[in-house]
């Protein structure tokens, strides 16, 4: 099971100017039972959208809202919560990585996929490669079947 990172989550995106390839839309719509996704991806996206209406973007924060809304139901019943058992592994991960400059969302990321047994699907390969968790980028690997 795969636990989406909010950077291939906003890879669809529609305020993205490039467009994922057909072999990874192809690959993520066979996987989607086993995709994931987390509240704190949904907490990442919400500040950029809060970020536009702040700036007054109010037409592109309404296109990332509506998006983020079908984000929601498409992952409904798969958007796991960071609980006690998470915040367990956070603080281990924190420790382990202190000489690493990663910040507390991915943090968070990293020690939902190890409460879950998860192998975390980002691009951020940099930020998660010291967290101790299973990691695949699906720009950059071969995905599995």
């Amino acid at each position: 099971m795969f636990l989406v990172d909010t950077n291939i989550i906003s890879a669809d995106a529609p305020t993205k100017r490039m467009a994922a390839s057909s072999t990874f839309v192809t690959w993520m719509q066979q996987m989607d039972p086993r995709l994931y996704t987390s509240a704190v991806t949904i907490a990442e996206i919400e500040r950029g959208i809060a970020r536009l209406d702040r700036i007054e973007a109010i037409a592109k924060a309404d296109r990332l809202r509506t998006w983020l809304f079908a984000v929601e139901r498409l992952y409904a019943g798969r958007i796991l919560p960071f609980n006690v058992e998470a915040a367990r592994h956070a603080g281990k991960i924190m420790d382990s990585a202190r000489s690493h400059a990663v910040g507390f969302a991915d943090i968070a990321i990293a020690s939902i996929a190890a409460a879950n047994n998860m192998t975390v699907l980002t691009a951020n390969t940099k930020d998660f490669g010291p967290l101790g968790v299973r990691v695949l980028n699906p720009f950059a690997d071969h995905l599995p079947a």
